[in-house]
């Protein structure tokens, strides 16, 4: 049996055991190749394109064969002597039946190569030109590698967790699929994401991972955060649970930034923080989590406590137990304190309490929150 491992996209076209998978399947030849992709899924790629190759190749069915091809010249040359034709035979069974055709003797085989080459380059030229125009899909990148990738599918109906070579997991969602390669070589760790996926990406400065989804890259060193991609929603949500991630249209690898050494519009996630990129519009844009997470205990206050505190400290305490900025007038509600149980509430809730207690608003602004007031009365 041949070892078809190495094989490229040519080889399989060429091989009979594959073409007769292809072109006439049968229990043995299904049984094989359906065993060969289950155990070497990186050659999906390649299987997929040969076998589109051959079944467009197959749709020629208009060629005579060789023999034909020499009963109907034969008789040609008989009629023209005036000589019986050979015409009249019957064809041999099991051969379709040939209309005369009005031109002149060619070679069959040449024409056949010719016919054959042409469908075949017309089939390459459609699949990259759909390709080149949706680059930034999974099936785009995906059928556009130049290395073998591992294709991690889950067809379970529960979360799946998948084991990169350097130590680094993502847990899919039911109905997404990943592909990368079994080792990561270079300076970058490459992973094609369609669906959703919770990553945590062990830290290795010299060598940032890399997330495709749907036109969007999340590039990071070392941190946790989830990729939601529906193809058919057309857009990619970051949400970044632990570190820093910088995201950014995959439009933009080729306009690297000297001064940030990140490309052009990228935008940089902390934790607690969301990035929603619309690829139709290829717009990018950042806000909080709906409901952020507590990431720090603070040291002085595990409870969230305050009496009669300016709310000053309030803010500060907030921002750096959950990761947040606070917006505000320092001028104007420097005369505010609190005097509230804020325990466990979540963290918009807890605003909602401050706000009502110094008369004050708040917005959430491109990830910041924002608080206006008209300030109070000074305590005697």
């Amino acid at each position: 049996m041949n070892d078809y491992r190495n094989y490229t996209t040519e080889d399989f076209a060429e091989d009979d055991f594959f073409r007769r998978w292809v072109l006439a399947p049968d229990v043995e030849t299904d049984s094989f190749w359906q065993g060969f992709l289950a155990e070497h899924p990186g050659k999906n790629t390649v299987i997929l394109t040969a076998r589109s190759l051959l079944q467009a190749i197959a749709q020629v069915q208009t060629m005579p064969t060789e023999a034909q091809g020499q009963r109907m010249w034969a008789a040609i040359e008989h009629r023209t002597a005036g000589l019986p034709g050979l015409e009249q035979q019957p064809e041999p069974e099991g051969e379709n039946r040939w209309v005369w055709p009005k031109i002149e003797r060619p070679n069959w085989f040449q024409l056949a190569a010719a016919i054959l080459l042409l469908v075949g380059i017309g089939w390459w030229y459609m699949l990259r030109s759909k390709l080149a125009e949706e680059p930034g899909t999974y099936s785009g990148l995906v059928a556009g590698s130049t290395v073998d990738l591992v294709e991690k599918i889950n067809n379970t109906p529960q979360p799946l967790t998948v084991r990169f070579e350097d130590g680094s997991t993502v847990v899919l969602q039911p109905g997404s699929r990943v592909s990368y390669t079994a080792t990561f070589t270079g300076q970058k760790r490459e992973v094609y994401l369609s669906g959703e996926g919770f990553f945590e990406v062990s830290k290795n400065p010299e060598k940032p991972f890399m997330v495709y989804a749907n036109g969007l890259v999340t590039k990071v060193i070392g941190t946790s955060f989830m990729v939601r991609a529906l193809e058919e929603a057309r857009g990619v949500t970051v949400i970044v649970r632990t570190g820093k991630v910088a995201v950014f249209p995959i439009k933009a690898l080729d306009r690297m930034q000297p001064e940030t050494g990140q490309p052009a519009g990228a935008l940089l996630l902390t934790p607690n923080q969301q990035a929603f990129f619309d690829a139709d519009s290829d717009r990018l844009t950042r806000k909080l989590v709906e409901a952020p997470l507590l990431l720090k205990t603070p040291e002085n206050n595990h409870n969230f406590i305050f009496e009669n505190t300016p709310v000053g400290e309030v803010f500060k305490t907030l921002e750096t137990s959950y990761g947040v900025s606070i917006v505000y007038d320092a001028k104007t509600l420097k005369s505010c304190n609190l005097t509230a149980p804020l325990g466990d509430e979540p963290l918009f809730r807890k605003l909602d309490i401050i706000c009502q207690t110094i008369d004050a608003t708040y917005e959430v602004w491109d990830a910041k929150i924002v608080v206006t007031g008209k300030g109070c009365q000074p305590t005697e």
